[in-house]
């Protein structure tokens, strides 16, 4: 349940307020702009929880960075057309009300290349496989079998 003070959404009307009130299951709430409205309490959610659930930044513990060198260079490696195909799939994604886009350039490397792992169908393991030093298919073979494929 929520307590008066707690910061609350409504995710379907995308209203966000502080609870005022608590009267059985309808929670009344005092939105930014002072104005008040209500809802029934199973129809909320914490705010913090909500962003918590959308927030897809990085750790920043050495463990979480241990294999960056490893997907900067497949990134680095690729063609512009290719990352084009994961940056359009990432700006397709349908924003969810209350949370801001990240913008491609805000990206990690491992972040763009699941995005061009999804958008291509191939596994990020291939593409950094593709990337070693004397790989079948080698990166560049697996980029342009990737274009190849989209244009027929």
């Amino acid at each position: 349940m929520f307590n008066e003070g707690d910061i609350v959404r409504n995710v379907s009307a995308d209203i966000v307020g502080v609870v005022v009130e608590v009267d059985g299951e309808t929670v009344y709430l005092e939105q930014g702009n002072g104005v008040e409205v209500d809802f029934p309490a199973s129809a909320l959610v914490l705010e913090k929880a909500f962003q918590d659930k959308h927030d897809h930044s990085l750790r920043e513990d050495s463990e979480s960075h241990v294999n960056d060198p490893i997907y900067n260079a497949v990134i680095a490696n690729m063609y512009p057309a290719v990352l084009e195909i994961g940056q359009a799939a990432h700006q397709a994604i349908p924003p969810v009300p209350g949370v801001e886009p990240k913008p491609w350039e805000g990206l990690s490397a491992l972040q763009k290349l699941n995005a061009v792992s999804s958008a291509t169908d191939v596994p990020i393991a291939d593409w950094i496989e593709a990337n070693r030093t004397g790989a079948k298919p080698t990166l560049a073979q697996l980029q342009l079998s990737v274009l190849a494929y989209r244009k027929s």
